[in-house]
């Protein structure tokens, strides 16, 4: 095809016809002998393709590599004919994990668009496999397909394929390859020469002073505002939400490049279904329900149904439900948000598809950014987007994407449902790959049921479902008339059935004052958990060491822990300076006047200011460990001796633009957090990098996953000096039994330990820090620190140790293992 000649003249598409169905060792065969050799030829790619092929499957013979590195000796082994002529391809869905594992790769498979053709997007990455090291090879394929067998071809230059430049840097630069824009090539150039020498260290944003961690009340803003009010006990999740699913086809898109191949058949959607939730003042919920096909979009009404939402002609009919989803998220919206129209509530509702950010993202993409609504900037990646939000342009309704699989965890909906849902609900079957593009409407119109020959599926080998299940669905079949209804009831029940697990994941949480939605995992949802349950103990049944709760956060009460030692702050010139010349700096971004704003020369002032007063709106003094701020009680105008009164930096961020009763409760919270020594964040870059380098893995850490009494050896590290690398490996003790279990050794978190009797040094348990104090490198304040023995800290010790001692340092923790 013309399109695919132009990129095979310039060398950045390469394949060979072969007799045997080895493309995929053929293209990762052009990958690697590109590295070897400066020109590559036909004989010699193929040659060696057979070699990666008998190392791949372990076929023993002159072909077999023990390492997967070029063998000139090898010459054509008539014994591998054999495997070769029964080999019926590579089977993407079973074999990829393997080969990436194997070879080491990362494989980036792209497809073709037909409806694109001639513009920019026509050709888009598909997939990707493998996890990127530095040891680590890229693989660029582009997938072609008669139909029944795929094929693959080697990518050699994916930019110019598809015409996107991407930094190869940074990855952040993009800008499209054009012909007549020679501007901005220039401008990418630039870039890449100045992003080609930069250290590429990521920017860190810190807060000015530590602040509390409680995302699930902080970034929370209904909480937040339920909890500044003390009418918490209005607290309601949210249980209004959206369900769909799409059902899929093949699609031919591709003509015969040569006499074996041809491109991809590309998946195009069937159908859209979904499920929505209105939910009922007394926590019940009704269903509504709704499926289009593509047989709707041949309807003598469909036109009509277009121009009623105002979308062109030639709208899809994804375009058509997201209409239709919007107008219902409307009234979801109505049956969720609180009587009390101050109450915020975000007018936004979650639509939650299964494996959704995998798959059904991608069905959706090309209709998520129209006329009439605006797409926002995804969470993730385009091979796995975790979070996306549409909002519509005209009632700034927000409809968020995610992903249901990830509140629950790594499992199948059949499982989820039997698991979490209701009992009595099942997934049905339907025969997925027996449909394609040129027999849809033929094949959904017929009266009969599908047979059991019809569920056979190339990607698992077999049949996709077993006998009874077949069984089932005959039995459910005799309620429809054609195949067509039962298409849309099979999507719709897919849709519904998830339902039941959400609402029980909902209720769990909600117990605890948690709402679930908002999140996008159960690990961003556990986290959260986390840091609440430590400011309201008594919701969780959490005891202290005395057996007795600590009490839960009050709003109302007086949290103040003034420090009686701490050194009074005093102002000099130099600090003055440089806050004056921020405050000014701030004025002039903000648009404000600056002719009467406060500068160096008001020293004097605020030096007897700060030295007589105290916080405005805590009444705290100033010390070194809380240092003061200016906050200005007319935010229109600018830092003046007259707008200007003088607060803690800590009082001054939480006060911000904030109702006066969210400041406080902010403020509230972060004298409950140093009280009790609960975690909050880093205010200092240094101390930030020290314990960031310290990190090291969790699970890579841990060597016994099973021990079985009497049969599993103990395993131990050693040096060998001679290979300088260290082994694991089984000594000659074995396991007996367990005497204690040890939750925390290896799972360091931002919480100190519970009690374990295998830490004898610090009173059986490890003790976290809750905050940062102070970052020194002079010797008398370090050596201060550890003589007094009142506070955790961190050290960084410089020392050097001869490899003849390193077999003693290996049971020292992984931290100061790793250095």
């Amino acid at each position: 095809m013309p399109y695919l000649d132009k990129h095979v003249k310039q060398h950045s598409v390469h394949y060979i016809d072969s007799d045997y169905k080895i493309c995929f060792f053929i293209a990762i065969s052009y990958r690697i002998r590109g590295e070897i050799d400066k020109k590559v030829d036909h004989h010699s790619v193929i040659t060696f393709a057979k070699q990666l092929f008998a190392y791949f499957y372990k076929i023993k013979g002159k072909y077999y590599l023990f390492e997967y590195l070029y063998n000139n000796a090898a010459k054509k082994d008539q014994s591998l004919n054999k495997y070769l002529q029964d080999y019926q391809g590579f089977n993407i869905s079973t074999e990829m994990t393997k080969f990436t594992d194997t070879f080491n790769l990362v494989v980036n498979i792209y497809t073709y668009h037909e409806g694109l053709e001639g513009k920019t997007g026509q050709y888009r990455l598909f997939n990707s496999y493998g996890e990127l090291n530095n040891e680590s090879m890229t693989l660029d394929l582009l997938l072609i397909s008669d139909g029944t067998e795929q094929h693959a071809m080697y990518l050699s230059n994916v930019e110019k394929l598809t015409g996107v430049l991407i930094c190869p840097y940074c990855h952040d630069y993009v800008t499209i390859l054009s012909n007549t824009n020679k501007r901005a090539n220039e401008y990418f150039s630039t870039h890449v020469e100045k992003c080609k020498q930069s250290t590429h260290e990521p920017s860190i944003l810190l807060h000015d002073v530590p602040m509390p961690i409680c995302p699930a009340l902080l970034n929370h803003p209904t909480v937040e505002y339920l909890m500044a009010y003390g009418i918490m006990n209005q607290f309601k999740a949210q249980r209004g939400f959206i369900t769909n699913d799409f059902e899929t086809l093949s699609d031919q898109v591709m003509k015969n490049i040569t006499d074996q191949t041809t491109l991809l058949s590309q998946l195009s959607k069937l159908s859209i279904a979904s499920t929505e939730v209105f939910p009922n003042q007394d926590k019940s919920y009704e269903l509504n329900k709704r499926c289009y096909t593509l047989f709707d979009e041949q309807a003598n009404d469909y036109q009509d149904q277009l121009e009623n939402y105002g979308l062109p002609s030639n709208s899809s009919l994804v375009h058509l439900w997201l209409a239709q989803t919007f107008e219902s998220a409307e009234q979801i919206y109505q049956c969720m948000k609180y009587d009390d129209e101050n109450i915020p509530f975000d007018k936004c509702v979650k639509v939650l598809g299964w494996n959704s950010s995998r798959f059904d993202i991608a069905l959706l993409w090309d209709a998520l950014d129209c006329e009439l609504w605006t797409m926002g900037v995804p969470i993730g990646d385009l091979n796995n987007t975790k979070s996306i939000t549409v909002t519509n342009k005209k009632s700034h309704m927000k409809l968020q994407f995610i992903d249901a699989e990830n509140l629950f965890g790594p499992m199948t909906l059949k499982a989820c449902v039997k698991d979490q849902g209701d009992k009595t609900e099942h997934k049905d079957v339907f025969p997925y790959e027996i449909i394609n593009s040129k027999n849809w409407n033929e094949v959904l119109m017929k009266t009969e049921p599908f047979e059991y020959e019809d569920f056979k599926s190339q990607l698992k080998g077999g049949c996709s479902i077993i006998k009874d299940e077949y069984d089932q669905y005959l039995i459910d079949f005799k309620r429809f008339t054609n195949r067509l209804e039962y298409l849309k009831y099979y999507n719709i029940n897919y849709t519904e059935i998830m339902v039941k697990p959400l609402m029980n994941l909902i209720d769990t949480f909600e117990q605890f004052n948690i709402d679930v939605l908002p999140y996008i995992s159960i690990a961003s949802c556990a986290y959260a958990t986390k840091h609440y349950s430590t400011y309201f103990p008594s919701k969780f049944n959490l005891e202290s060491d005395k057996q007795t709760y600590y009490s839960d956060f009050d709003i109302n009460a007086d949290y103040s822990n003034p420090n009686p030692n701490a050194k009074p702050f005093i102002l000099t010139a130099g600090y003055w300076k440089n806050k004056s010349y921020h405050y000014k700096q701030q004025d002039y971004k903000a648009g404000r006047e600056t002719e009467k704003s406060v500068t160096a020369d008001d020293y004097d002032y605020y030096k007897k200011l700060f030295e007589a007063s105290v916080c405005s709106i805590c009444s705290a003094k100033f010390t070194y460990y809380n240092p003061p701020s200016l906050d200005r009680q007319d935010n229109e105008l600018p830092h003046t001796k007259e707008n200007c009164l003088p607060v803690c930096v800590s009082c001054n961020i939480a006060h911000a633009n904030r109702d006066p009763k969210i400041a406080s409760l902010h403020i509230k919270m972060r004298q409950y957090a140093i009280k009790h020594n609960l975690p909050m964040t880093f205010s200092d870059e240094r101390i930030y990098k020290l314990l960031r380098e310290c990190i090291t893995g969790g699970l890579a850490a841990e060597f016994h996953r099973e021990n079985v009494a009497s049969k599993t050896h103990i395993n131990e590290l050693t040096y060998d000096e001679q290979s300088n690398k260290v082994i694991s490996q089984d000594n000659e003790n074995e396991v007996t039994h367990v005497f204690a279990l040890d939750g925390n050794s290896l799972y360091p978190s931002s919480y100190s330990s519970v009690k374990n009797e295998n830490i004898p040094y610090t009173d059986h348990r490890m003790y976290m820090a809750g905050r940062s104090r102070f970052y020194s490198e002079k010797p008398y304040v370090i050596k201060n620190c550890i003589d007094q023995r009142k506070e955790i800290f961190v050290a960084k010790v410089k020392s050097y140790f001869p490899k003849s001692e390193y077999n003693n340092l290996l049971p020292l923790p992984p931290n100061l293992q790793k250095h």
